[in-house]
């Protein structure tokens, strides 16, 4: 889509999904810990006095992905969460089973 390859591997990129995978002050981690420890997502969204934009983007990200012929399990299956289609649990065990595929 035009990104510079620097972005993607610099601090906007890598380094915003290591903040949200393993700093806990990560609002959109906060989110995905709480989700999959069984709260309800309005329930974790009234607590907050942040926004976790992954929350309204994940949707947005997975239609970019079909249109691109992308696959994105794993974000899939969080825009799934999201709009309570599926279950983390569910979530987790369909993720497991998927087919391995050489990745590039």
């Amino acid at each position: 889509m035009g990104a510079k390859p620097a972005t993607v591997t610099g601090l906007s990129g890598t380094g915003d999904v290591m903040l949200t995978c393993f700093v806990n002050l990560s609002r959109n981690r906060t989110v995905g810990v709480r989700l999959g420890s069984g709260e309800k997502l309005d329930d974790i969204l009234s607590s907050m006095n942040q926004v976790a934009e992954g929350v309204s983007t994940a949707g947005a990200v997975i239609a970019l992905a079909q249109k691109y012929k992308v696959k994105m399990p794993v974000l899939t299956a969080v825009a799934r969460i999201i709009d309570n289609e599926l279950t983390p649990k569910k979530a987790v065990l369909e993720l497991v089973n998927l087919p391995q595929v050489e990745e590039v």
